[in-house]
């Protein structure tokens, strides 16, 4: 398990590790690289094999990882994500239609049947969106949806640069926006850096840094 967290300094370091002292049997690892601005990605792994250690604690190796993974969130930790799924919404005459892309493809749900959908999306770690407004017909459903959302518009502005609206992007990369699947197209493509806008190229984080 790889989990991360983002430090100013070397105090808070220490402190992000205290809540390692109630999980001394686990022998663990630890990595850092600089993010600039004298911030820090502290990253934290501790092999699946540690937690066979803990049987006697917990059932099995997999009540022990869910059980370290939760403190580590109580900390301020979370998991290094390994995927994602792509997720949209529009209007298509007076209803919501949402959409995700996922390794196994595009599908399609109305406003009526977006349980099925949301099923799906919760089993990645990571949710990519190109807005946050999308997230708010989600919401009442997938109320962790914030958690785990990675904002490109949110990415594209914290370079300096204002984030131009989705259908501005398409015209600058060839996509027809007023179709959703093309608009899931788009904004997977948008995790290549760079990305290219109105005023300029410019280069967004990882989708898998901490939130």
């Amino acid at each position: 398990m790889r989990i991360q967290t983002v430090i100013n300094s070397s105090s808070e370091k220490e402190q992000k590790l205290l809540f390692m002292k109630n999980w001394d049997e686990l022998q663990y690892r630890t990595e850092e690289k600089s993010l600039g601005n004298g911030k820090s990605l502290l990253l934290l792994e501790v092999s699946d094999e540690e937690f066979e250690k803990l049987k006697g604690i917990f059932s099995d190796a997999g009540e022990a990882m869910g059980a370290f993974l939760t403190t580590a969130q109580e900390n301020g930790w979370e998991e290094v994500p390994s995927s994602y799924c792509i997720y949209h919404a529009m209007f298509d005459g007076e209803r919501v239609i949402a959409g995700i892309k996922t390794p196994e493809g595009v599908s399609i749900h109305d406003q009526l049947h977006l349980e099925e959908m949301i099923r799906k999306m919760m089993s990645f770690p990571r949710i990519v969106v190109y807005s946050s407004d999308v997230l708010t017909y989600i919401k009442d459903l997938f109320p962790e949806v914030d958690l785990r959302a990675f904002i490109i518009a949110r990415e594209i502005s914290r370079t300096g640069v204002k984030a131009p609206n989705l259908e501005d992007l398409g015209r600058i990369y060839g996509f027809d926006v007023s179709d959703l699947k093309n608009s899931l197209e788009l904004i997977e493509k948008l995790l290549e850096n760079p990305i290219r806008t109105p005023q300029g190229e410019v280069s967004i984080r990882p989708y898998y840094m901490p939130l």
